[in-house]
């Protein structure tokens, strides 16, 4: 399959309606609901993550230590950490472009509330009642 096409018709999702809406697209073709597969969002996360340790690493705070780091500034410790999570915000998406299969979305169920039947001769327990049991 190639990469962010509709499974069902071949119409091509654009790169940005894909990272805007990855869970919840709409074929523009068909209409179909779409969304990006399990493994293409793995195979992103994995390519962000790469990329926030090599950042990390590239800014030298493994080799630095967070002491040495914290006396160039109160915060100097705190810029690998930003610098890593820029880079997985940037890498992650730009990743998933690449990448991004898309299938059709299932349905999913709508789960309804189970009530227990009343069974003759019991009193219906309100939400208000509070149990007499000791608990001190």
């Amino acid at each position: 399959m190639a990469v962010r096409k509709c499974p069902q018709c071949f119409a091509v999702v654009s790169a940005a309606r894909t990272l805007a809406y990855s869970h919840a697209l709409e074929c523009a073709g068909c209409k179909a609901p779409l969304e990006v597969s399990a493994g293409s969002r793995t195979i992103a996360t994995l390519v962000g993550l790469l990329a926030s340790v090599l950042v990390w690493r590239l800014t030298g705070a493994p080799e630095a230590g967070y002491g040495e780091l914290a006396r160039h500034g109160g915060l100097g410790w705190v810029l690998p950490v930003v610098y890593a999570f820029f880079a997985f915000s940037v890498a992650a998406p730009l990743a998933l472009i690449f990448v991004a299969d898309l299938r059709v979305k299932l349905a999913e169920a709508v789960a309804e509330p189970e009530h227990a039947p009343i069974e003759s001769g019991q009193a219906e327990v309100s939400h208000g009642q509070h149990h007499t049991g000791s608990h001190h």
